[in-house]
């Protein structure tokens, strides 16, 4: 039974940061932030190079979510 809640908590955290992440970076877009499961890391590449950021700190912007 917990394989079903943990996928709902996952998604809920996302769809969090998600928010904050569009109110700290104007110039993302939903489609940027779009989470495949498995990809998280090229999700975080694509952002970062829209941003300019390298990827050491685009994963420290993410873990501190």
């Amino acid at each position: 039974m917990n394989q079903y809640i943990r996928p709902a908590r996952n998604a809920q955290k996302w769809s969090d940061q998600k928010v904050k992440l569009l109110g700290q970076f104007r110039s993302l877009t939903e489609k940027d932030l779009f989470f495949e499961a498995g990809r998280k890391h090229e999700m975080i590449m694509r952002v970062g190079i829209k941003l300019g950021k390298p990827q050491e700190e685009m994963e420290r912007i993410f873990q501190t979510l």
